[in-house]
């Protein structure tokens, strides 16, 4: 399709599409064009993809959501949608992201090192505590004693974190006395919570294969990633369809009922941060292809599906008790 074409369908269906607006969005990198030369002083012929109207389509929808602040951002949810987008701004971004940790660490390393390090946790937790919704009537010495607690609890927290993000940055690895400090407050006790996943944690940090993977990533990762999303929305799907609902599924769907009630959120709106989080991961994780062959293994997809067939059966026995939808 011509530039010329996509405006002039953009203005009969009702969208506001200007020149300046389409080359802004060719800018980022949401939609693609093919370059054919005609000839020696003749120039080129410019023609976008196909699916670049009802790309424009669905830009113009995610404009007028609160959502979406940034333009840039909806690269991330065409490629998860699996519409063309230009690759190499995809990529971009991915090293922005990359680079925004990076320097979130280093923040928090710096306050690590700082000497009134406790005293500025105390006060961030203390404006937190001030924030939170007061109780009806005046308070009573249990309930101050109470928050003082919880206070006390949120400074370990942002202590431990702080401590596990600024060992990432600094020493690229993580000890041991603050990987059990971590796992102690917060109450994680399961048998993988030892060294040994400590070592391999620690061998992909010192390896720092997220970045250099991401730079050096061509087109053909970026392929091989969409088949991989797309093979994972079958795997889910496959769960959803066979409880009739997503609210239904045993544990998942309590889980997420409560998470959007207690935060007024829809889980399933688009959310830029997690498409660009789990692209990042299947881009620089190194399992890529592994997981590739995984999930498209026949043997794999019936056991899926016999699994998620049996799942509420499964968990009424280890429970001993009865599972039930819909009370």
């Amino acid at each position: 399709m011509l530039k010329a074409e996509i405006l002039k369908q953009a203005q009969d269906t009702e969208i506001v599409l200007s020149a300046d607006m389409f080359e802004r969005y060719y800018e980022y990198g949401l939609i693609v064009s093919d370059k054919t030369g005609l000839g020696y002083v003749r120039g080129v012929k410019t023609q976008y993809h196909e699916r670049t109207l009802e790309a424009i389509e669905l830009i113009d929808k995610l404009k007028s959501s609160s959502l979406y602040k940034h333009q840039k951002d909806y690269i991330f949810i065409l490629y998860w949608k699996g519409f063309p987008i230009q690759w190499d701004k995809l990529k971009a971004r991915l090293i922005e992201f990359h680079t925004e940790v990076i320097n979130n660490f280093k923040v928090i390393a710096n306050y690590t090192e700082n000497t009134n390090y406790s005293e500025i946790i105390d006060d961030i937790v203390a404006d937190e505590a001030e924030k939170r919704p007061k109780a009806v009537g005046r308070p009573t010495k249990q309930s101050i004693e109470k928050q003082k607690i919880e206070a006390q609890e949120s400074a370990k927290r942002y202590v431990l974190i702080s401590k596990l993000f600024s060992e990432i940055f600094t020493n690229g690895n993580i000890s041991l006395d603050v990987f059990n400090s971590f796992n102690q407050q917060n109450s994680i006790e399961f048998e993988f919570t030892d060294d040994s996943i400590l070592y391999y944690a620690n061998s992909w940090l010192q390896m720092k294969t997220w970045r250099d993977a991401v730079k050096h990533s061509e087109e053909m990762n970026y392929q091989e990633t969409y088949k991989l999303i797309s093979l994972l929305k079958e795997y889910w799907s496959d769960l959803v369809e066979n409880y009739g609902d997503v609210y239904n599924v045993p544990l998942i769907g309590g889980f997420i009922q409560k998470l959007e009630e207690d935060f007024q959120i829809n889980v399933f709106s688009d959310r830029p941060w997690f498409y660009r989080f789990v692209i990042l991961i299947l881009i620089s994780g190194g399992f890529r292809q592994h997981l590739m062959k995984f999930l498209t293994n026949p043997e794999t997809k019936n056991n899926w599906k016999h699994f998620i067939s049996k799942m509420s059966t499964l968990l009424a026995n280890s429970s001993g008790e009865e599972v039930t939808f819909n009370g």
